[in-house]
C-alpha cells in the first residue's frame, strides 16, 4: 500500500514553467516605464532645500529662530540666551548644549541652519 503519490514529470514541468512565467512577469512589471508626473519625495525635498534660506544660528534673533521646525518661542529664547552667555556656536553640533535641544531636535533643524 502506497502512502503518497509521486508527482508526475509533466506536473513538475508545468509548475516550473508557471514559476518562470511569474518571475518574468514580475521583472517586466518593475522595468516598465512609469509616469513621472509627480517627482519622488526626495527630489521635492532637495529642491525645497535649494530654495531655502538657511538660518545662521550665530546671527539670528529669536523671531528668526522660530522659523525652524520644532523651535517655538521658549526654545528660540533659550538658544539666544545660551549664545549670549557662551559666545557663538562653533559647530552645529554645539546647539545640542542648549537645554531643550536633544539629538532628535538637532537632526530635525540641521538641514535649515548654518554657521557664518
Amino acid at each position: 500500500m502506497r502512502r503518497g503519490r509521486r508527482l508526475g514529470e509533466g506536473f513538475v514541468i508545468a509548475i516550473a514553467l508557471a514559476l518562470t512565467l511569474a518571475l518574468a512577469l514580475a521583472l517586466w512589471w518593475n522595468r516598465r516605464p512609469r509616469e513621472e508626473s509627480v517627482p519622488p519625495v526626495h527630489a521635492v525635498e532637495l529642491e525645497a532645500l535649494r530654495n531655502l534660506e538657511l538660518i545662521d544660528i550665530n546671527a539670528a534673533d529669536a523671531e528668526k529662530l522660530e522659523e525652524l521646525p520644532g523651535i517655538g518661542p521658549a526654545l528660540a529664547a533659550a538658544i539666544v540666551t545660551y549664545r549670549e552667555e557662551h559666545g557663538p556656536f562653533e559647530s552645529v553640533e554645539a546647539l545640542d548644549e542648549v537645554r531643550g535641544i536633544g539629538p532628535a531636535k538637532l537632526e530635525a533643524v540641521r538641514p535649515y541652519i548654518r554657521l557664518k
